[in-house]
């Protein structure tokens, strides 16, 4: 009873501090704006209020969703009535691939041919060496590959097969088709995998172990771990082919395993039933209208990453700098949670359950772990199903994670500078990784239910959440310039103490509260959820 008191206390009193420090943002911006001329900002529909237009994808998100969601509708409505009258998995599969290749055509024009030969190439390789133990080895180096390459190269052309079709180079494209190869690796490679692991009779029957111990799985229920896991019966061009074009998360996710993905067109998800999706949707709906109100009232964004703005951030202090990177990385993830769950709820009112990619709030965390696996979930999955587990797991974690954040840098973007925030990662995750294996061992059993070790591990969790913030300056916002400019005005007496209130006031009691939610979701779970 008494923890829960202490949780409301900390909830309401942070949710309060947080409002104020928004507020504040808010008014810092407006200064900002009116002291100096913004690069970025665009008028829009809100009264004379400008908005920050500078990011191209949320841009891009924004003055297509009317026709997006159309899209989305009709697509949906056209399926249901395809069930009604034609039930069976290869008519739907047949729906689901010409709606994708047309909606694909429509994106990328003729370009969608090169991903079709992606398609069909990876597909005979599967076919004909599947269930060799060096198979997973060219899937990978084939695809990373062809991924680099294509980087690189910003895609290929049709006049380097022949100069006789050099003509459909020069249509119209809403999208260049190699802007997606990186969404499309990840569908290879699970589609391959998947079909390997199937020859091989790899992967062990989890039914019974999810149904007494899953909370979503019942008789009726399967949840989308459990359609991961299993086997499928569907190995085909056709179900390879409808499935990487599939339309609802064509563009930009979450990532869905073949085997999960294959399992709900045959047997819809029924873990969203009618109200559990209304109240999805109607979440969503408040995070759209925030990112609305986020865009139009702070515009640290912009200022950060347009280099016309440069001379504005070079005149920050501290303060500023700090206050910046921070609702930057929130601005950033909640532009995301937008566009991602706007796509998984396109794919649920077509029966089909994707991962949620935000699985917390991004300001309750309190390590680079429990971070990176709740920010794009999804591709988090991805990667230790198809990566990590198969490099040897956790038992070679210190190891495996270079490998792992050095894909995921390289998948991102062809750059040394993002290579290297990968491995920077890695060297702020290694002595978490050290320390939590240390104090685990059996020995420390009955230090672990301490007092003092539950303040020495929130101590802890707060220094991280300073060194998320600093990584964020660096990677996400004004680069190592900032970062100097940070530390030289945070070496001053003003700025230790402003560091040392904030710490106090604000990131120990959050950090409290992180691990109060932690552990009240072991008692009644058995583990930790996320949101």
């Amino acid at each position: 009873k008494l923890r829960q008191y202490e949780r409301w206390f900390l909830g309401v009193s942070i949710t309060v501090i947080m409002t104020y420090l928004t507020i504040q943002a808010s008014y810092l911006s407006d200064s900002i704006a009116d002291k100096y001329r913004i690069r970025g900002l665009k008028p829009t529909f809100w009264g004379e209020r400008y908005a920050d237009l500078n990011d191209g994808q949320l841009n891009s998100f924004r003055s297509g969703f009317v026709l997006l969601t159309f899209v989305a509708v009709t697509f949906v409505a056209l399926r249901k009535l395809l069930v009604r009258n034609k039930p069976d998995l290869k008519s739907q599969l047949y729906y689901y691939l010409v709606f994708g290749l047309g909606f694909g055509f429509y994106l990328h024009g003729p370009g969608v041919l090169f991903l079709l030969g992606m398609v069909v190439v990876n597909y005979l390789l599967a076919e004909n060496l599947r269930g060799q133990k060096f198979f997973p080895l060219v899937v990978w180096v084939l695809n990373l590959g062809f991924l680099l390459v294509t980087e690189y190269y910003n895609g290929y052309q049709f006049g380097q097969v022949s100069r006789s079709l050099e003509f459909l180079d020069r249509v119209p494209v809403e999208m260049k088709w190699h802007r997606i190869t990186n969404m499309c690796m990840l569908k290879v490679v699970s589609f391959a995998i998947d079909y390997h692991w199937k020859t091989l009779n790899m992967i062990k029957d989890t039914k019974e172990k999810h149904m007494t111990k899953c909370i979503e799985c019942t008789e009726e229920i399967d949840c989308l771990k459990l359609r991961t896991e299993e086997h499928s019966n569907h190995y085909s061009l056709l179900s390879f082919a409808a499935y990487f074009f599939y339309p609802p998360l064509y563009l930009a996710g979450p990532t869905t395993c073949y085997n999960a993905w294959i399992s709900q067109v045959q047997r819809p998800q029924k873990t969203f039933d009618t109200k559990r999706l209304g109240v999805y949707i109607f979440r969503f709906c408040v995070c759209f209208f925030l990112l609305e109100w986020f865009i139009h009232n702070l515009y640290f964004p912009t200022i950060a990453n347009n280099k016309h703005n440069r001379d504005i951030w070079e005149e920050f202090g501290a303060y500023e700098l700090v206050m910046a990177a921070y609702f930057i990385l929130k601005w950033i993830w909640l532009k995301f949670l937008v566009i991602w769950r706007y796509f998984r709820i396109w794919a649920l009112l077509d029966g089909i359950e994707s991962p949620e990619n935000m699985g917390r709030c991004m300001s309750n965390n309190y390590c680079f772990e429990g971070f990176w696996r709740m920010w794009h979930r999804g591709f988090n999955q991805w990667l230790i199903r198809y990566l990590f587990v198969p490099l040897g797991g956790s038992k070679y974690k210190i190891f495996n994670i270079w490998v792992v954040f050095g894909f995921v840098a390289l998948w991102h973007d062809l750059s040394l500078n993002l290579l290297a925030w990968g491995w920077g990662m890695c060297i702020f995750i290694m002595p978490e990784v050290l320390v939590k294996r240390y104090f685990n061992q059996k020995k420390f059993e009955n230090f672990r239910n301490t007092y003092l070790y539950f303040y020495l591990s929130v101590f802890a969790g707060g220094f991280y959440v300073i060194l998320m913030i600093i990584a964020n300056l660096v990677g996400f916002s004004f680069g190592i310039a900032g970062l100097e400019i940070a530390m030289q005005n945070l070496s001053s007496f003003e700025g230790t103490l402003m560091v040392l209130k904030g710490f106090f006031l604000v990131i120990f009691p959050s950090v409290i509260l992180m691990f109060n939610l932690r552990n009240e979701e072991i008692r009644k779970y058995g583990r930790e959820l996320g949101y």
